[in-house]
């Protein structure tokens, strides 16, 4: 049997970085572009909320919560579900997979709450199938740190409700809770092949930088390995070509060495085969660290990145591109493409540049002529679709008393 995995975090402030790896906004290197379009969103946004940071913020809007949110507080659970990859494998291969996502859903709101459990997105396009899925940790009645308090008679000044709405991870991943999810997920799971891992394990998540690490000390150990192993082969078959000119005074020599080298050309070529194995043993959602960590180093690069694609799918140069962000107009003469219409139109000397939305946004827009060039697209569209209405002559109408025939 495989194992189940279950792994949950509780990252603090906004979770819109995560949000932007969930639903494919940045792709991720180790995602293949091609499958996207497998990946699929398994829960039902209210009306009005169009991506998993809005669902987070409407569930907390609508759970009734009066206490004020601090701005590091966690909004959001993290939660990824997946299963040893030959079995994720198994499961796919046999049509199984539909049903192993609805026992994950159930499992999720059973557990958290139906309400709490506001996006749940299964991403195909990695190398082993897995759901990330989002909890916002709202709770009911007293704290438990509460309980603490009243047994040290610690004075309160103010008595609150004991059963009132709150947004309280540490209330949810109490050592107790994490240890019977465990627990209750591999229930789940077992009919699958899926069991849970090794109870006090000493066996703990490590960081993507460390993965790395690891394998390429491995990498670098094997390489060290197979040269030595070369220079030995090339000793072997030195050996082996001085025999070939003596071989009536060493033939029994020879085919001693003869083994012995076809005993290290078959250590070479295990040797190979784990390197490769290496190579492509890689977790499919551990590279995200690393993402998420540059984005927390520059928080505006998601908003740069995302003008930049849109003035490289206009059709500008990256030397355009730059003299853009250095807040710098650029004339361009020729076509620019419009990926809403499908179709290219003529600029002749238009003025480009970036802009903010407002005066405390981050948010960038391309202007063309001060334009937004979304809305000079349209306008350019409007223009083509009118010019190429076919011309209709008008029929006058013949006066009464006069003759009968029609000018034309």
């Amino acid at each position: 049997m495989g194992f189940a995995v279950l792994h949950i975090q509780k990252p603090k402030g906004n979770d819109s970085r995560t949000t932007a790896h969930i639903e494919r906004t940045v792709q991720p290197g180790n995602a293949d572009p091609s499958r996207k379009h497998l990946n699929d969103e398994l829960i039902t946004f209210p009306d009005g909320v169009g991506n998993r940071t809005q669902a987070i913020q409407y569930r907390i809007e609508h759970s009734g919560i009066i206490r004020k949110i601090r701005e590091n507080q966690v909004r959001a659970l993290q939660i990824m579900l997946s299963g040893t990859h030959e079995n994720m494998q198994h499961i796919q291969a046999f049509g199984r997979l539909d049903e192993w996502c609805k026992d994950n859903i159930e499992w999720l709101q059973d557990t958290f709450g139906k309400d709490n459990l506001v996006s749940a997105v299964l991403h195909m396009d990695e190398k082993t199938p897995h759901i990330h899925a989002t909890v916002v940790p709202i709770v009911t009645g007293e704290r438990r740190k509460a309980e603490v308090e009243n047994k040290n008679g610690k004075k309160k000044y103010r008595k609150k409700p004991k059963d009132g709405t709150r947004l309280c991870a540490d209330d949810i991943m109490t050592r107790d809770n994490l240890k019977l999810f465990q627990d209750t997920y591999a229930e789940k799971m077992e009919k699958y092949g899926l069991e849970r891992g090794i109870k006090g394990s000493e066996a703990r998540h490590i960081s993507t930088a460390e993965h790395y690490r690891e394998l390429y000390i491995q990498n670098e150990e094997l390489k060290e390995t197979i040269e030595y192993k070369e220079e030995q082969k090339q000793e072997v078959n030195a050996d082996i070509r001085d025999l070939y000119d003596r071989k009536d005074e060493a033939r029994e020599k020879f085919l001693n060495m003869h083994e012995y080298t076809q005993q290290k050309e078959k250590e070479i070529s295990n040797l190979e085969t784990r390197i490769e194995r290496l190579k492509q043993d890689y977790e499919p959602y551990k590279a995200q660290d690393d993402i998420n960590l540059l984005l927390s180093v520059f928080p505006h690069l998601s908003e740069h990145l995302r003008i930049a694609q849109l003035c490289k799918a206009v059709g500008l140069a990256i030397d355009t591109i730059k003299q853009l962000f250095k807040g710098e107009a650029v004339a361009v003469t020729g076509k620019l493409h419009s990926l809403e219409h499908d179709q290219s139109f003529n600029a002749q000397d238009a003025k480009l540049k970036l802009y903010r939305e407002g005066e405390n946004s981050d948010r960038l827009k391309l202007s063309i002529n001060g334009q937004n060039i979304l809305d000079w697209f349209k306008q350019k569209y409007r223009e083509v679709k009118q010019s190429e209405r076919p011309y209709s002559i008008p029929i006058q109408k013949p006066e009464v008393g006069k003759s009968k025939g029609l000018k034309l």
